[in-house]
């Protein structure tokens, strides 16, 4: 009895030391800094004056939304005019019509010249006639080619005067106003993604091993937010940095309803470690 005693009494010893050291191969708690995952400070392609900023500091925008315009009245004109020359057919039908009327009378000529009723020069004139007639009114459906890609041009130049957002996020910073001469470097809003956040953080070299692409983590943002966010390790550096003895690894933190702000410190801890 005493020896079966002291068996479970060494089972339950080796499973608590073994429950210890497994906790402790993981990390302990971190600090962490929670950032938008992508910063854009968008700029127009083109230069300008901005007629209008359809956004503010603060404000939400979706992909694809305008968030400015510049002066675009130049653009516009050139726009209607491709459209018109693209859209005219009446110097291809002009054409068109020339040369049936041309290859009817070469027509009409051969059977004559077999005849010997028109002379052989006159026949061949008449082939000539058209044949220069053909080549018109193959140039005139080049120039109506050539007007439709100068329309599209001239659609292009125009869409270039329209700021739209390049992502889903937050405007952060707006320092242009209405009225303001923009070149083709000038930021006119600063946009920030914040679904996912991406939070950074630094561990010791000796966690290295522990940390993988994919772990589960949780996330404790500092206070007035509070809570505790689940997320996944996305990213380990691989290069350390010696002199510290540290390593960086980047965690990706979903954010659809962006209740989370950017730009607030955190703690991160691993669930694996808390658990065993």
């Amino acid at each position: 009895m005493r020896h079966q005693r002291g068996y479970g009494r060494l089972v339950i010893l080796l499973f608590g030391i073994g429950g210890l050291v497994k906790a402790a191969e993981y990390p302990e708690p971190l600090r962490c800094l929670m950032e938008a995952s992508d910063t854009i400070e968008l700029s127009s392609p083109v230069e300008g004056i901005i007629a209008a900023i359809e956004v503010e500091r603060g404000d939400r925008v979706q992909k694809g939304q305008v968030v400015a315009r510049l002066d675009s009245r130049i653009e516009e004109i050139a726009l209607e005019l491709a459209r018109a020359r693209a859209e005219n057919v009446s110097a291809i039908r002009a054409k068109e019509a020339r040369l049936k009327f041309l290859v009817s009378q070469a027509r009409r000529n051969e059977r004559l010249a077999k005849r010997k009723t028109v002379s052989q020069a006159e026949r061949e004139e008449a082939l000539q006639k058209a044949e220069v007639a053909r080549q018109e009114l193959r140039a005139a459906r080049v120039d109506r080619e050539t007007a439709k890609l100068e329309a599209k041009r001239a659609r292009a130049l125009l869409e270039q005067k329209v700021l739209r957002s390049p992502i889903n996020g937050i405007v952060v910073e707006r320092p242009m106003s209405v009225g303001e001469y923009v070149a083709g470097n000038t930021t006119v809003v600063t946009l920030a993604k914040v679904d996912p956040l991406f939070v950074e953080a630094i561990a010791p070299i000796s966690y290295y091993a522990h940390v993988k692409v994919g772990d589960k983590v949780v996330i404790h943002p500092e206070e007035p937010v509070g809570g505790s966010y689940e997320a996944r390790v996305s990213v380990i550096d691989q290069v350390l940095d010696a002199a510290s003895g540290t390593f960086g690894f980047r965690i990706e933190l979903s954010n659809p309803d962006g209740a989370l702000p950017a730009g607030l410190r955190c703690t991160v801890t691993f669930p694996d470690a808390e658990t065993d």
